[in-house]
């Protein structure tokens, strides 16, 4: 603050001197010259060689000094440049003219002199006047100058794409495209060309892919409404490629000013994210929380259409004994093979998700029939049977599946979930490798009595 108090004061004493030194060289030429109208007296004891050599020394001292301040009021360089001009231009041609045609016009020498006088003032005094007003368009176009400066330093130097377009605008003055103004190095190197070849081009020549997308229907939008856009798009044309973009437009004039960034890794992360969240990082099928969720809109549906929904509950048996034999990394490749044959038997729109371990659940929707659950039930003994290979070994397992019906013999997610799994157990106690579809109390009765007194690390 101090230094800018400091500045203005000396460039207000510079603009004092030179008005100073330009009263002086006119007070110089017109008062100590020949015929002085003012000062007779003064004139005709001036009118010798010597002392009007000395007064036009005089002048061209001061208009030396004079050029000087020029040089340093900068911000009013040209209203001192057109000062110093008219100065030297008024007197020169009066000197010129009275040596020239003094001796013919030696009636209208004075009346010549008076206006040379008042010639001069009206300079000074027309300078004087407009000054104020060029030092503050001068200092108005200093802060927008520097106001460039520093949007031009932030712009080059961001890490988000950055970009101008003038409007383009049809006959009825409808902006219909859009002309490359403005590119920072970050939006360059995004497009894989120096900005030197995009500037003036059109942006829908450039970018086609800007009219399959339309995005360039929400740019011209922008234009219209002056409403600024905010959103992420999927670029995927010849110069972006598979990219995430979050774009900014902002209306600029008759164009837009658009600001892009690039965010394809964090959604990857938030993607990833979400998918640990709902997914068995083993199998890749649905875990307990997605299951839930698919289970409780399954269960909505049905009451509001009054379908049917099935849960199927199914346990590998004596897979504890192999994974120990095998080792664990056997265990997990058998579970995922294990997996991949639910999903081949149920519909597209059943859910198969592991639970933990070797339960896995099927949810079964919208089914016609009874039938068509026990086919499907059966389907799932039959195929887990199968022998699996795994490395070197050959693997035979059988499974124990459970089913309850929704809302012939559950009225809630829990019910289901229960009578499913007492289903199952219902299987175990018979010799495994079988289907159990609930329907009779006597299976609801025996497996509550039968999980009070058991643990779950019984289940193998």
């Amino acid at each position: 603050m101090m230094a800018e108090r400091v500045g203005a004061s000396s460039s207000i004493l510079r603009t004092i001197s030179f008005y100073l030194l330009c009263g002086l060289a006119v007070f110089l030429l017109l008062f100590y010259s020949g015929d002085s109208p003012i000062f007779p007296a003064m004139g005709a004891q001036g009118s010798s060689f010597v002392t009007e050599a000395a007064a036009w020394c005089g002048s061209v001292f001061c208009l030396g000094l004079m050029w000087r301040l020029n040089r340093a009021l900068k911000p009013a360089v040209s209203v001192t440049r057109t000062v110093l001009s008219l100065f030297v231009l008024f007197f020169t041609i009066e000197r010129l003219a009275s040596r020239i045609f003094g001796r013919f016009l030696q009636d209208q020498i004075h009346a010549f002199e008076w206006i040379q006088v008042f010639s001069a003032l009206a300079v000074v005094i027309g300078t004087a006047s407009i000054y104020p007003h060029q030092t503050e368009g001068n200092e108005d176009r200093s802060l927008a100058e520097a106001g460039q400066a520093r949007f031009l330093a932030s712009m080059e130097s961001s890490l988000d794409d950055f970009y101008i377009f003038d409007g383009i605008a049809d006959s009825s003055g409808q902006t219909v495209d859009f002309r490359f103004s403005y590119i920072n190095p970050n939006a360059q190197r995004r497009l894989n060309i120096r900005r030197e070849e995009l500037l003036g081009k059109t942006l829908t020549e450039v970018r086609p892919y800007m009219i399959s997308s339309g995005l360039i229907e929400k740019y011209r939008e922008v234009v219209r409404t002056g409403v600024p856009l905010a959103c992420e798009v999927y670029i995927d044309d010849e110069r972006i490629k598979a990219t995430w973009l979050n774009i900014q437009v902002v209306k600029l004039g008759d164009g837009i000013a658009i600001t892009s960034r690039d965010v394809t890794e964090s959604r990857r992360m938030a993607e990833h994210v979400q998918y640990l969240a709902h997914f068995d990082q083993l199998t890749g099928l649905a875990n307990r929380t997605l299951l839930q969720d698919r289970l409780h809109q399954a269960i909505l549906r049905a009451r509001r259409y009054r379908h049917q929904v099935a849960l199927f509950v199914v346990d590998f048996d004596h897979f504890k004994e192999i994974n120990d034999s095998l080792g664990h990394s056997a265990g997990d490749s058998l579970l995922i093979a294990a997996g991949e044959r639910l999903v081949s038997v149920g519909r597209a729109t059943d859910t198969v998700a592991r639970m933990g371990g070797d339960e896995f659940v099927i949810v079964m929707p919208d089914f016609r029939s009874i039938e068509d659950v026990k086919r499907c039930g059966l389907e799932i003994v039959r195929r887990a049977a199968e022998p699996i290979a795994i490395g070197e070994h050959t693997v035979r397992i059988t499974a124990s599946v459970g089913v309850c019906t929704f809302p012939d013999h559950a009225e809630s997610e829990e019910d289901l979930f229960k009578n499913a799994d007492a289903a199952m157990y219902a299987v175990k106690e018979s010799g495994r490798n079988g289907l159990q579809v609930f329907h009779e109390e006597g299976i609801v009765m025996r497996t509550a009595e039968e999980e009070l007194s058991k643990d779950t690390s019984d289940r193998c």
